[in-house]
């Protein structure tokens, strides 16, 4: 399959992904031209652009859209006017995302949220069908992060909760919208009436991200069981995993691998979607596998959009 990457900074690990997964990129696209250029030698790939609309000289099967959320409406628009499938980074349109412009995205593309395709994330959803009744999902995140632009306390709550809401909603569909508590905390209550508690604060003690997920509820006659699953990571080191508590035991081991595991759940996030664009399989088995068409993407930025300024929310 003939593959386009657009944006140059996550987007490397678009292109490590399409190619180890043996599909061809044929062209990288970034504004800078000399950075575009570069990363095209680097990897040999055989076109090198400016925009987005230039892509129709290579007629892409599926363009990759690695971009910063504040432009995923218009890079998006553009992409799909080439004729081909689309995924795109996550959240939908981020933190300054206008109602109009969710109001404008069409059906059939999909947004790369990679976190159920982690290891080990399998024994945490088999574990979590396990529960006669789900009451309450507690989702813990800490971060301290450097980066390239400077985020707000609120974009980067939003960013980095994104995350850990898709985890849930991959599983339990939570559509029935959210109340922020208090500067840290947004609260939901799911349509199936599980009370999900979402709190994200900066933390300076950290140089990275910590993360708590704490699901409770009855299971096999006992109201008290508890699944927990912790991860972080320090800057400059890759994630570690804890073992995933079910009940007070462990049932799977540490995990800190040698590949950064988001690499290697981003390129399984990315075949599964491809499998679907080359007719290998149904969407219905995509989406059950782990994808966020734009309908279950939706769900999470409905959680995320009480964080907003008025000007920026759906309703």
């Amino acid at each position: 399959m003939k593959t386009a990457v657009v944006g140059l900074n996550w987007g490397h690990v678009h292109i490590n992904a399409f190619r180890q997964l043996g599909h061809e990129v044929a062209a990288v696209v970034a504004p800078d031209p000399d950075k575009c250029s570069a990363v095209a030698r680097q990897y040999g790939i055989a076109h090198a652009f400016t925009s987005i609309e230039e892509l129709a000289q290579v007629g892409p099967d599926l363009v990759s859209l690695a971009v910063p959320a504040h432009v995923h409406g218009d890079a998006i628009k553009k992409a799909l006017q080439l004729g081909c499938a689309v995924v795109c980074e996550k959240p939908v349109l981020g933190y300054n995302g206008r109602p109009e412009t969710y109001r404008e995205l069409p059906e059939g593309i999909f947004f790369n949220y990679a976190y159920p395709f982690l290891q080990d994330i399998g024994i945490f959803y088999d574990r979590l069908s396990r529960f006669d009744r789900i009451g309450r999902i507690v989702i813990d995140c800490a971060y301290n992060l450097e980066l390239n632009r400077p985020f707000t306390p609120e974009e980067m709550f939003y960013e980095t909760v994104s995350h850990l809401i898709s985890l849930i909603v991959h599983r339990i569909p939570a559509d029935s919208g959210a109340v922020r508590s208090d500067e840290q905390t947004i609260c939901v209550t799911s349509s199936g009436g599980t009370f999900i508690e979402i709190r994200c604060r900066r933390d300076e003690s950290l140089s990275g991200i910590s993360h708590n997920v704490t699901v409770e509820g009855s299971c096999g006659g006992r109201n008290d069981v508890r699944l927990i699953l912790s991860g972080s990571f320090t800057t400059g080191s890759n994630w570690h995993y804890l073992p995933l508590s079910f009940n007070g035991e462990a049932v799977s081991g540490e995990y800190f691998p040698q590949e950064d595991p988001w690499y290697t759940a981003n390129r399984k996030s990315l075949g599964n979607i491809a499998e679907y664009v080359q007719g290998r399989q149904s969407l219905e088995q995509t989406l059950e596998n782990g994808a966020f068409n734009l309908q279950k993407a939706m769900m999470v930025e409905r959680i995320l959009d009480c964080l907003k300024p008025r000007q920026y929310r759906m309703d």
